[in-house]
């Protein structure tokens, strides 16, 4: 690797596309291109092209807004790794393509692992250990034994939540990115629905690199384990060619999934993915068969199925602790609205049945478009459950749902952010109905989480009379004060509901949120009115 500095003007116009003329070191002219995308308070994102009279490059730029150190990397990380082999005379000389995970240690330390398809062999695994270094300024190095010794040139953006690598050795020259941003946990079912996806790589004969090629199209994913294809090939000085693929899935151990899919032409490619992002909508996905290579990435074509199951109160997402309430939203979920008519809660409503793991759950409403229904009681917490809606003899797609192992919660509300709050008189608290400073006040919400139980509980019925406080530590605060909390725990004789009864703090005549925090989760924050 070498070290060089550019410096130059540039332009960008309103439709936010750039471009700058540079010159290095060496007084060698470069001409840059680039466009702005993904700009927040925090950051801005460009695509780049960089040409000089000796070498074309493209890539991306990111502005950094952290101070790093090596602390800042911790952690395990997704990794999408290319490389291209170079001869001493400059001749290409075989790929390598690669997905699997980083994981730093906060210390200097590293370990990559994954699995490479290459012009010498496919599905082939990789586990290379190193050290690294991260300088404030967030541009650092690392060094590996990957085909010999490696050095590379580290930088980190997005508060060190995305790393990039660049880097070479006796045999390639590489290029890495990678994200912290991981589902909780990962199943079968995290793979679910449509995924368009894009990869590039090479076409072979034995190990003999013969071109390159470029595939785009679809994957569909049933979240049980079977995945279709339809995509288009396309070769320079060719036409191209449009294909479809059947096969099965796997997800295994760090969220990294296989499938093996046979396409139209009966040639059978093998598939490699990392599920990125906290609800598994972004893949890395490296993709090969005896005479193509390519490697590329793959987003959820539509909202990610597991961001369609809520907490019934707060619509957050992976927030229902077993025993609490969720909702489901899709298309033909019922043949139309209905609401459970007794207390004991029946599994099935019209012609519509849940199941979560297999095990049916009770239902309070189904409609179209939309179901409420319990988490069972016995669904194990921190890991991903897998949810499937029956219709008639129609069976949806699977969906993941990541079940926490302690409290979630999610405050009911009313009207417009209004809190379900009820006042010492019974009333429902409002603006024209306040609750006074020191009154006792109850407040409803749902997944509260484990709780020390007063009798037996048992999924689809009332929870036992008597006090079930919640076992995780809790708060509730009001405007920010802290009140005096007198019990939080399932409402007696309700289901999946809970309660929690706390005295009004020293406030002023006004509106204010309420925020219940159990086991360090803080709820949302509707509001309630305090008179004095």
């Amino acid at each position: 690797s070498t070290a060089d500095t550019l410096s130059g003007t540039y332009t960008l116009s309103s439709a936010c596309v750039g471009s700058a003329t540079l010159t290095d070191s060496s007084a060698a002219s470069f001409v840059m291109g680039f466009s702005v995308y993904g700009v927040s308070t925090t950051s801005t994102n460009l695509y780049v092209t960089l040409k000089s009279a000796q070498a074309v490059a493209s890539g991306g730029a990111h502005s950094m807004a952290a101070t790093c150190s090596a602390a800042t990397l911790s952690g395990t990380y997704s990794l999408s790794l290319s490389a291209r082999g170079i001869s001493t005379g400059g001749a290409f000389t075989g790929s390598f393509q690669g997905v699997g995970t980083v994981t730093f240690d906060g210390m200097g330390n590293a370990t990559i692992t994954g699995i490479y398809n290459s012009n010498t062999g496919q599905g082939q695994t990789f586990s290379y250990t190193g050290t690294y270094t991260l300088p404030s300024n967030c541009d650092g190095t690392g060094a590996f034994t990957i085909a010999g010794a490696a050095s590379f040139t580290l930088v980190v953006w997005g508060g060190g939540e995305q790393i990039g690598l660049v880097g070479s050795d006796q045999a390639y020259v590489y290029t890495a990115t990678g994200s912290s941003i991981l589902p909780a946990a990962c199943a079968t079912s995290t793979l679910s629905g449509a995924y368009i996806y894009t990869a590039a790589g090479f076409t072979e004969t034995g190990t003999t690199q013969t071109g390159s090629e470029d595939e785009a199209g679809v994957l569909q994913f049933d979240g049980q384990g079977n995945v279709t294809a339809t995509y288009t090939d396309t070769q320079a000085g060719t036409m191209a060619v449009s294909k479809t693929a059947t096969g099965t899935y796997k997800v295994g151990p760090g969220c990294l999934a296989s499938a093996t899919l046979t396409d139209s032409s009966s040639i059978t490619n093998s598939y490699n993915f990392v599920i990125e992002s906290l609800h598994g909508e972004n893949l890395d996905v490296l993709v090969a068969n005896s005479g193509f290579v390519r490697t590329g990435s793959a987003h959820a074509a539509f909202t990610n199925p597991s961001q369609s199951i809520t907490n019934v109160a707060s619509y957050t997402y992976s927030a229902t602790p077993a025993g609490s309430v969720f909702a489901l939203f899709g298309q033909n979920l019922a043949t139309k609205g209905a609401s459970a008519a007794t207390t004991k809660l029946p599994t099935t409503l019209l012609t519509t049945t849940v199941t979560v793991n297999g095990e049916l759950a009770p239902l309070f409403y189904v409609s179209p478009t939309q179901i409420d229904a319990q988490m069972p009681w016995d669904i194990p917490g921190g890991q991903v459950a897998s949810v499937i809606v029956m219709n008639g003899s129609s069976t949806s797609n699977a969906a993941a749902v990541y079940v926490p192992a302690t409290g979630t919660p999610g405050i009911s509300e009313f009207g417009n952010d209004r809190a379900v709050v009820v006042n010492v008189d019974g009333s429902v608290n409002s603006g024209a109905t306040p609750a006074a400073v020191g009154d006792e006040v109850v407040v409803y919400f749902t997944g509260g989480g484990p709780v020390m139980a007063a009798g037996t509980l048992t999924t689809g019925s009332p929870a036992p009379m008597g006090l079930s406080p919640v076992s995780g530590r809790n708060s509730i605060t009001v405007g920010g004060v802290a009140a005096v909390v007198s019990y939080i725990g399932l409402t007696p004789g309700s289901i999946g509901l809970y309660q929690a009864n706390f005295t009004v703090p020293q406030l002023a005549k006004g509106s204010y949120p309420v925020v219940i925090t159990i086991a360090g989760m803080a709820s949302n924050n509707p509001v309630m009115n305090v008179s004095n």
